[in-house]
């Protein structure tokens, strides 16, 4: 978020937080990307100019790389390092639209594939997921940090992160979701908890208030129908910029940390109001 002042103490804490998760979330290129269509999608085409293939199920369109860093849009992939058996992939189906500086319309194809023959061993769709318009998509990468939400089950997770467009009202946030491979399922137990999020109102040239927020995340103790509870501890901070003295300050004025139970109702765990995504329940 562009901020008069970014270098603050407390807005570094912030992000220190997530430092172990943001490094167990980094995604490069997928350079499976072309095989995994072919194996998935059962598709032979070549990709156009811009790396794009087309396909006959529901006219939709997949890139296979790009050149942006962290592009959004583009297949993404990861061994899965609890499994290096097996490869994690997500796979944006993107629609054409009319102009897609304003917006665009897409699925999200998340799958768990043999990494050697790139057979589907699962996979789940969230329709809807990589749908944007005023508020951007900005990135998408795999977190496969240590979710053991059961003895034997480690959840991986996927970030999407989205920011707004407007100057005088900034917006950055990061939405976490995770699954599991249940009786050879692909479930999603966690359905866009905001991870990281940063908003503001500012004269664009100094006067403004800023709030964050960042969220990290440990395995509890106790459990509920056979899954541990998930236990987010929410760090928030609230800050004024100001003209003096001929510069800019910007003075915390606000700062503290709140702790949340996830616990699981059967199906997902619940996450509290104050914590839930703007994405959330965009896809099921």
């Amino acid at each position: 978020m562009l901020r008069p002042y970014s270098l603050l103490t407390g807005a570094l804490t912030l992000s220190a937080l997530l430092a172990c998760g943001a490094a167990q979330a980094a995604s490069g290129p997928c350079p499976e990307a072309a095989g995994i269509v072919r194996a998935v999608y059962n598709n032979t085409d070549k990709p156009d100019a811009q790396g794009r293939i087309r396909l006959a199920e529901g006219h939709a369109i997949v890139t296979l790389s790009d050149a942006d860093v962290g592009a959004p849009f583009a297949v993404a992939c990861k061994t899965w390092p609890a499994k290096p058996d097996l490869l994690l992939v997500a796979v944006p189906l993107m629609q054409d639209t009319p102009d897609p500086e304003n917006g665009h319309v897409g699925d999200l194809d998340v799958l768990v594939l043999d990494k050697q023959t790139l057979q589907v061993r699962q996979r789940h769709r969230l329709v809807g997921l990589m749908s944007d318009d005023a508020v951007r998509i900005a990135g998408l990468a795999f977190d496969t940090a240590r979710y053991d939400v059961a003895a034997v089950q480690r959840a991986f997770g996927i970030r999407i992160e989205r920011e707004g467009a407007s100057r005088a009202n900034p917006f950055d946030e990061t939405s976490l979701r995770l699954f599991t491979v249940h009786e050879n399922e692909l479930r999603m137990v966690l359905d866009g908890m905001a991870v990281n999020r940063s908003s503001g109102v500012w004269d664009t040239t100094c006067a403004g208030e800023f709030s964050e927020s960042a969220v990290s995340l440990a395995i509890g103790d106790a459990q509920r129908r056979g899954y541990r509870n998930l236990i987010a501890t929410e760090s928030h901070s609230a800050s004024r910029a100001s003209v003096q003295q001929g510069g800019c300050e910007e003075k915390t004025i606000k700062q503290g940390k709140t702790r949340h139970t996830l616990s699981f109702d059967g199906k997902r765990y619940r996450i509290p109001k104050a914590l839930r995504s703007m994405d959330r329940d965009i896809a099921g």
